[in-house]
Parts: C-alpha cells; sequence; structure tokens
C-alpha cells in the first residue's frame, strides 16, 4: 500500500490535481479507507483474542463503507463535479 500512496501522489504532483477541489475530495476519503482499513487490521486483531464488541448487523453496514467510498472515489474522478 505504501507503494500506491507514493505513486498516486506523485502523479497527483505531476498533473498538478492538489488545487482541484475533486481531487481534494478524493484524498480525503482515500485517507479515510485508509485509516478504516487499520481500524480493521486491530479489529480483526482483537476478534482473533476472542473479543467481539461489535453486534452482526453493525458489522454487515461496516462490511459496505468501502464499496460507496470506492464508487464515491470513481465518480469524483470521471465527473469531476468541482
Amino acid at each position: 500500500m505504501i507503494i500506491v500512496w507514493v505513486l498516486g501522489l506523485i502523479l497527483a504532483y505531476l498533473i498538478g490535481a492538489w488545487d482541484q477541489h475533486w481531487f481534494q475530495a478524493k484524498l480525503l476519503l482515500v485517507i479515510a479507507l485508509t485509516g478504516y482499513q487499520g481500524w480493521l487490521g486491530k479489529y480483526g486483531k482483537g476478534l482473533a483474542a476472542g473479543k467481539r464488541p461489535l453486534d452482526s448487523r453493525t458489522l454487515r453496514i461496516m462490511n459496505e463503507l468501502p464499496g460507496i467510498a470506492t464508487a464515491i472515489i470513481v465518480v469524483l474522478v470521471i465527473v469531476k463535479p468541482f
């Protein structure tokens, strides 16, 4: 994932995307997804240790978040609404 982050930031610099609002929104969502992945890794370790603080309904809802965020990112990149 580090390679993807580095290459993505280099590409953003080369095309001058830093001042475009669609890119800033996309970057915010990508940062949120990265944090979400880190939290899920920690949660998975807790599950392996026998802890289960969230119920199954909450986990099913949380399962949809990355797909929704990815769809929004794709729309931002293609449509560039602002």
